[in-house]
């Protein structure tokens, strides 16, 4: 996006958006989970003569505990990409990141800034975007569809690219309002090209047959509420053995949790979060037994999120 005019100092934009949570087992680039954690993201306009004596960005929350200044380069580089050609407005823009959303942990940080950047671009410009719009400009910045449909919907998402064009097609389901989601986020973070540079180039037919589907059998059990039928779906061989490596938690917390009342545990994206999925009626046991795994861990810490699927997606707020 570009601009030709001057953007008015004093003008504001501020958008609440949702982390996700990606893939759940075998939908990789695939599927995503809108969930209640959440980026305000505000974009401010300044006078030129006022831009040297206010930072860039300014964060605030949950994110300021972890790499805050990794969360401040991420949203300058998106924004240096999105108005590349219109440096008068880079120069003058000024932004506060109000986020519990953890950078770098596979819950949807960089799709949060994504979105939020575009759309303050689109309205400082006066366009209002379409969401097939957003999402392609996005996946042009980022290219991961799963985790920008989830956070601009809400709910679940599956999503896939078009046979013909650039479009990505997306649905949006219902999520059982009874299976809440518990991510185990580690204190350390991992780069996305890392992991998906571990991936194989080719794979087996059987595990793409196997992985497809999971993938059909997932979608089937959300659409019927049916547990039986989602334990079965929450299993991948096309990605998450080739990333255990960077995230050993998830084969210590499978095994740790075999015995629990739990719908499934998987990676959250690419890592290095690792989500379970769980019954609201036995979430009390599983935290328990969660917050017994953190502590018998002695060389690593971690944080416990207790979340559910929103059905809301990016708003924009009146301020």
């Amino acid at each position: 996006m570009t601009a030709e005019k001057t953007i008015a100092s004093g003008r504001r934009v501020t958008l609440m958006v949702p982390g996700s949570t990606a893939n759940l087992g075998p939908g990789l680039d695939t599927i995503g989970l809108a969930l209640n954690i959440y980026s305000k993201i505000t974009f401010h306009v300044v006078d030129e003569n006022e831009a040297a004596d206010i930072p860039l960005i300014k964060l605030q929350g949950g994110i300021k505990r972890s790499q805050p200044e990794d969360q401040g380069k991420l949203v300058y580089t998106i924004l240096s990409k999105i108005w590349e050609h219109d440096h008068d407005l880079l120069k003058r823009i000024r932004i506060t990141v109000h986020s519990d959303i953890p950078l770098g942990c596979g819950l949807g940080s960089s799709a949060s800034s994504i979105l939020g950047a575009l759309w303050a671009s689109s309205v400082f410009n006066d366009k209002i975007p379409t969401a097939q719009t957003l999402l392609a400009e996005g996946c042009a910045l980022e290219g991961h569809p799963e985790t920008l449909s989830a956070s601009l919907y809400g709910g679940m998402v599956v999503c896939a690219p078009s046979v013909n064009g650039n479009r990505i097609i997306t649905q949006q389901l219902d999520w059982p309002e009874d299976w809440h989601i518990i991510a185990m986020v580690p204190n350390y973070t991992l780069q996305t090209a890392d992991l998906r540079a571990a991936l194989p180039k080719q794979v087996k037919l059987e595990d793409a047959i196997f992985n497809a589907q999971r993938v059909g059998l997932l979608v089937a059990a959300v659409t019927r509420n049916d547990e039986s039928a989602m334990k079965e779906a929450l299993t991948d061989r096309l990605h998450e053995q080739y990333r255990a490596k960077f995230v050993p938690e998830l084969k210590k917390l499978r095994r740790e949790l075999v015995n629990d009342p739990i719908l499934g545990c998987v990676l959250s994206g690419a890592g290095s979060s690792c989500v379970i999925i769980v019954n609201k009626k036995k979430k009390e046991q599983v935290l328990e037994r969660l917050d017994h795994f953190a502590k018998s861990e002695e060389q690593k810490e971690f944080r416990i999120l207790d979340l559910q699927v929103t059905k809301e997606g990016m708003q924009e707020l009146e301020i």
